[in-house]
């Protein structure tokens, strides 16, 4: 969740500047308010402000993908990330048809804000499919991500963003037991940006999967060389000790997790880890 929400704030583009004159992006910024709101009875009425907004039009629709946008977070924030999902893949469907027929009419700066919202309707629809549980389509959601950035674009050249995606895109990948593919989209993650340690503690776990203990042991090193006894880390070595066969060592990691994080969810991980190790 921390990387699909950095991925937006990197992209820092404002649906309403880009497709409303001001009374529009004034309606985008209440239904937004509405939609963030943590209550879930804001986040009802956002799905209604949305709604009449659509269907409030002279002509019958108004609103647009501003509008649509509002309503598909406030459908996740409510529970139902599938409809979310489902209404973000159709935004960018509209987005493509609109711009296919503005055609030589649309400027470089339009394409470019037309590009960079595709991009986050794409994140935000894996995001959404992720929570749903339904990896295969957040999997492609990411991919037309990764795919919507252009050569020569800007965003080509943006390793924070490029490394968040491929990171993100890569995790997901273990969740699909598809570990050669999580290891090569991690790799590209890591050679974006390697002072990160979440790159290396993935890729460790990707490699543990695979049966690869010697290399994944060398990530889990680095992952530890940049963030020292980190809750995460020692619960994946502690695992790792395990499944290669050390269990003492596997104890006295989870043991240091209990000293470390007594009140942590990982120190619940680690005692059930620990008991799991009387039964073997």
């Amino acid at each position: 969740m921390k990387y699909i929400l950095s991925l937006i704030a990197i992209i820092t583009f404002l649906i309403s500047t880009a497709f409303a004159m001001e009374n529009e992006s004034q309606k985008y910024q209440r239904c937004m308010s509405l939609a963030q709101s943590p209550e879930p009875q804001k986040q009802a009425e956002a799905v209604q402000y949305a709604e009449d907004w659509i269907f409030g039009g002279r002509a019958g629709f108004a609103g647009g993908v501003p509008a649509g946008h509002c309503k598909a977070l406030a459908l996740l924030g409510l529970g139902k990330p599938e409809a979310a999902a489902q209404l973000l893949e159709k935004l960018v469907e509209d987005l493509t048809i609109g711009a296919k027929s503005d055609g030589a009419k649309s400027d470089f700066r339009r394409q470019q804000k037309n590009d960079q919202l595709t991009l986050e309707l794409y994140i935000q629809a894996a995001l959404a499919w992720k929570a749903a549980k339904d990896y295969d389509k957040s999997y492609l959601a990411y991919s037309s991500a990764l795919s919507s950035i252009k050569q020569g674009s800007r965003l080509m050249t943006n390793r924070a963003l490029l490394h968040a995606l491929y990171l993100e895109r890569g995790t997901l990948q273990i969740l699909r037991r598809q570990y050669k593919a999580a290891i090569e989209d991690i790799t590209l993650a890591i050679e974006q940006d390697e002072r990160d340690f979440v790159g290396f503690l993935q890729r460790a776990k990707a490699y543990r999967k695979r049966k690869h203990f010697l290399k994944a042991r060398l990530d889990l090193r680095q992952a530890m060389i940049l963030a020292p006894e980190h809750r995460d880390i020692l619960l994946e070595q502690g695992i790792l000790y395990r499944a290669s066969g050390n269990k003492s060592a596997a104890q006295l990691t989870w043991q240091k997790i209990l000293t470390l994080y007594p009140e942590s969810e990982h120190a619940d991980l680690a005692q059930e880890n620990l008991d799991l190790l009387k039964v073997d």
